[in-house]
């Protein structure tokens, strides 16, 4: 069996962390989100994998921390990230492919292998990844690029889109 990894995002919000985090339990989830050292738990028992549906009154009903249009939007990209599943070994190559490992921060966005390589494909499926389409060196060997959802991802935290456009 495959291990996976959940990555739980964490974003500077107003002068709080913001995380959301799930665990299984009786066939469905319970959905933390905890905000200045406080965490307040929600039982799902059929989670979609999205909730751009979801206003703020019934985010606020589940989550009375979250009051704002502001806490609400990045709760919904949290929570959608929550759903997102890859192995150790691709979530190494996401971060490679945007520097870091040499860099503490991303300073690119290209990784250089075979067009059918398994890991990149399944990346692309669940984009995180866009498959280049022009073979440089004529052969079978093509570029495949991180999203922005990718990005963030890939370093656990919201990126701007100058700072994804500057990779």
């Amino acid at each position: 069996m495959k291990n996976v990894l959940a990555i739980y995002y964490k974003i500077l919000w107003g002068g709080d962390i913001i995380k959301v985090s799930k665990s299984l339990s009786n066939g469905g989830y319970h959905i933390t989100v905890e905000i200045g050292g406080r965490e307040w738990s929600s039982y799902w028992s059929a989670p979609g994998d999205s909730i751009d549906h979801a206003g703020l009154r019934y985010i606020t009903d589940r989550y009375p921390i979250i009051r704002t249009e502001k806490r609400a939007s990045e709760f919904k990209r949290q929570y959608k990230n929550l759903w997102i599943e890859v192995t150790p070994y691709q979530l190494e190559l996401m971060q490679h492919s945007i520097g870091l490992g040499r860099a503490k921060k991303p300073y690119r966005n290209y990784f250089f292998t075979q067009a059918d390589d398994k890991n990149w494909n399944e990346l692309v499926i669940k984009e995180l990844v866009i498959k280049g389409t022009n073979h440089p060196n004529n052969d079978e060997y093509i570029y495949f690029y991180l999203t922005k959802l990718g990005v963030e991802f890939s370093i656990g935290k919201k990126v701007t889109d100058n700072e994804y456009k500057e990779l």
